[in-house]
């Protein structure tokens, strides 16, 4: 019996029949199987995938693809993908790794973390689009539409894997947006909507900053609030007790440098780092809140039974904080990815910080989504450098901590029609994809006619 499907293949042959998992053993099950696996039975209930009439592929899990010859060892199936045309989604973020001739790229992080300096960004692949086309050109596969989950990153690895064709889609985002629409209508329905959440005078505390798992970018970013007293009267969360030469290690980029030329914000990160030792965990929705030790990562691994989350979507701290700070899980490579932690955000009509990639905020108003540059400097969303665009964002926290709790309360009124407009707009990203992809076919289309 299946009841977890990370790290699985998904293979649905056609749209009403039900759908074979090749586990990561290689194992395949059958619906029966996997009927007690939630996750995976809301995504294709619940998703545009109910509807979905031609064949198609997810992959849950990061890495290389190791089951992908499995899905072949029936002739139905080779049959069917190596004749008609079939998707492939994934439902996490791409793994991009630096190559190097003298490294396995099977053992590295499945998180970049690089400056984003030109010399870096000309030697990046990805394992995924590795073992697909690696799989495409053994089986002479010519049909394959991948959709990647990385905004605009098809636009560099289209050359690198000429066998696939690349197109756009986080079906974890599509999903996750479908699935508050669906909550919103039952809502609805039974007469209990209320926009309790936008109400001003809830605002008590000036920020929200969720970093349940460790990422240096989500240390760099809470040691700043300690370094600034940010902490006692906000909704920060934090596990992780590091000394500063630990968190130093950690960073993606020479200390030495940083110190030189952000001199203040470097002791402010130094003597910030230093206060969460005393103070950590720091708990927002947590039943069981516990320190991780200088080896930690993440809290699942590390401290088994503990920083067990009570919800992905802890409304009531959003509401009585006026800015999220939302800390994404891909913030040093160069490429956008957003996750639940923007779409909660917005869900719960909270203005934003990107602490992301660059070009985040970009591809948000893609999306139809409106930002807060009326407000403060969205400047940030431009610099190249993960180290310097970080750099910015502690400043812009710098200027929205300036106003006191009334003067954000009117800012909160003031900026309602765009909260209303983005909450209301979180569930039409499906739509997006799909305008985006035509798009792309067609642009694909006359460049090779």
């Amino acid at each position: 019996m299946l009841t977890n499907w990370f790290s699985s293949l998904v293979f649905s042959a056609r749209g009403k029949i039900l759908p074979i998992v090749i586990d990561s053993n290689g194992t395949k099950h059958n619906f029966l199987e996997i009927k007690n696996c939630e996750g995976l039975r809301h995504l294709l209930n619940e998703s545009f995938l109910k509807t979905e009439k031609n064949p198609f592929i997810i992959y849950n899990g990061t890495h290389y693809i190791t089951q992908l010859e499995k899905l072949l060892e029936k002739d139905h199936f080779r049959k069917i993908i190596s004749n008609e045309e079939v998707s492939f989604y994934f439902f996490e973020p791409l793994t991009h790794y630096i190559y190097n001739p003298k490294r396995n790229p099977l053992y590295e992080p499945h998180i970049l973390k690089i400056d984003n300096e030109d010399h870096e960004i000309e030697k990046i692949r990805c394992l995924e689009l590795d073992s697909i086309e690696h799989w495409a050109r053994k089986n002479n596969i010519k049909n394959l539409k991948v959709y990647c989950t990385d905004y605009k990153c098809w636009e560099y690895y289209q050359k690198i894997y000429p066998s696939l064709t690349l197109l756009s889609m986080d079906l974890f985002v599509v999903w996750y947006s479908q699935r508050l629409g669906l909550i919103e209508n039952r809502t609805r329905m039974f007469c209990l909507y209320k926009h309790v959440n936008i109400k001003p005078n809830l605002i008590t505390k000036k920020f929200w900053s969720g970093a349940w798992r460790y990422d240096p970018s989500r240390h760099f970013i809470t040691a700043f609030l300690a370094g600034k007293n940010l902490i006692n009267n906000n909704n920060v969360s934090f596990y992780f007790k590091l000394s500063n030469e630990d968190m130093i290690s950690r960073f993606w980029f020479s200390w030495k440098e940083f110190s030189l030329k952000y001199p203040t914000l470097s002791k402010t990160l130094l003597n910030g780092n230093t206060l969460l030792q005393e103070i950590v965990p720091l708990s927002i929705e947590i039943a069981n809140p516990k320190t991780i030790g200088e080896n930690g990562t993440d809290p699942e691994y590390d401290a088994p039974g503990f920083n067990i989350r009570k919800s992905q979507d802890p409304v009531d701290s959003y509401y009585e904080s006026f800015c999220a700070i939302v800390q994404e899980s891909r913030v040093t490579q160069p490429w956008p990815n957003i996750s639940e932690k923007t779409l909660n955000a917005i869900k719960n009509y909270r203005p934003f910080l990107m602490c992301a990639a660059p070009g985040t905020l970009q591809m948000l108003k893609d999306m139809g989504f409106k930002t807060f540059d009326a407000y403060w400097p969205e400047d940030y969303d431009n610099i190249k450098s993960n180290k310097d665009r970080l750099a910015r964002i502690c400043e812009i926290i710098e200027y929205i901590d300036t106003f006191t709790i009334e003067e954000l309360q009117k800012m909160y009124t003031d900026m309602i029609p765009i909260l209303k407009h983005n909450n209301e707009n979180l569930y039409n990203l499906n739509k997006f994809y799909n305008e985006l992809n035509s798009q792309l076919i067609e642009n694909s289309d006359r460049t090779n006619g």
